[in-house]
């Protein structure tokens, strides 16, 4: 990766659709020179996947938490089992008192209480501690500093 990959990545994660020809131009290479880049990074595994982003609170989901949940062994089995509640964004094995950090979708408060009353009632949960969201101040995913474009 050099400076120039930095700066690719950087564009494509203000707008993944751009045209080869446009970043190209932005970077002062030629359209198969990007192409070629993309490739490369996909192949590498650097770029994971193209999606999209959605506004959660337009489709019904207003409420966003995070729920530190303290387990009986190892948490990041326990994790792995978590995905199966559709309200479950995000699972992280973490450090520190809590094994796990999970990021949490639903509609209301009325929701997530009965979506933390059945992740209680999971074999191996002890403890949960709920945080939520009132204001996202900043949502990004971040790139070593010598990306800027």
């Amino acid at each position: 990766m050099d400076d120039i990959d930095l700066k690719l990545l950087a564009l494509l994660q203000e707008d993944a659709k751009q045209k080869y020809a446009d970043l190209a131009q932005r970077l002062n290479l030629s359209a198969p020179s990007v192409h070629a880049r993309v490739k490369k990074m996909e192949q590498a595994g650097i770029i994971e996947s193209y999606g999209l982003k959605i506004d959660s609170s337009k489709i019904g989901l207003k409420l966003c938490a995070f729920v530190r949940v303290t387990t009986e062994g190892v948490g990041s089995e326990l994790g792995k089992s978590l995905y199966r509640f559709k309200e479950v964004e995000e699972v992280h094995s973490v450090a520190g008192e809590e094994c796990l950090l999970l990021k949490v979708r639903t509609a209301d408060t009325d929701s997530l209480s009965h979506f933390l009353d059945e992740i209680r009632r999971v074999k191996g949960v002890r403890k949960t501690i709920t945080s939520i969201v009132l204001t996202t101040v900043l949502s990004r995913q971040v790139l070593p500093e010598n990306s800027n474009v």
